[in-house]
């Protein structure tokens, strides 16, 4: 392999992993905006109209066309809705 191919290959990867990290950030801030609107409350906000609590969140991996996004967060409630 030439050493323009491989480094146009480390120019790809490096972007797709770049990808993959904005994907990921962007999918786990939009999935804790969605907890916070399902709840009817913020992450340390207390209400007395609030659905319910907070309970940590669980990882799962996705796979995109620009490769897998390993370790996503997701947020979970106390009763698993």
């Amino acid at each position: 392999m030439t050493p323009n191919k491989e480094f146009e290959q480390d120019v790809k990867r490096d972007v797709q992993a770049r990808v993959r990290e904005g994907v990921k950030a962007l999918l786990e801030e939009v999935l804790q905006e969605e907890m916070t609107e399902y709840l009817e409350a913020d992450y340390r906000e207390l209400t007395s109209t609030q659905k319910g609590q907070r309970n940590g969140h669980y990882t799962r991996n996705l796979l995109t066309p620009a490769g897998e996004i390993e370790r996503l967060e997701l947020p979970r409630d106390r009763e698993s809705e």
